[in-house]
């Protein structure tokens, strides 16, 4: 399972090496994907830390992460950076940025 989990984490980490976006676009990306996933790694670890301790699962808590985590703002904000994120024509810039230029070049 574990090694499962780094295998994803590692492909993720090669494809987003290979975009040709650099600088506060891709810092974006790195960041708000890190602080999501410390933030629910360190909820997880106090959940069980508060399980461990009282020898009662705090059950009602971990429901309301769920339903935190599941929530129609949370997804729609996953989809959105996850949509940054494609590139159907292997050329290093996800689609979004590239419907970004050509609307900037319309314009001029």
């Amino acid at each position: 399972m574990l090694g499962r989990i780094r295998r994803a984490v590692m492909s993720a980490l090669k494809k987003t090496a290979k975009f040709q976006i650099r600088g506060a676009p891709r810092l974006m990306v790195y960041v708000f994907v890190s602080l999501i996933l410390g933030c629910i790694m360190l909820f997880i670890g106090g959940w069980v830390f508060v399980w461990v301790m009282t020898k009662e699962p705090p059950l009602p808590i971990m429901i309301q992460f769920i339903a935190a985590i599941t929530s129609v703002s949370f997804v729609a904000a996953i989809g959105f950076f996850g949509r940054a994120l494609i590139d159907g024509d292997d050329n290093g810039i996800p689609d979004e940025f590239e419907k970004g230029d050509e609307n900037h070049e319309k314009r001029n």
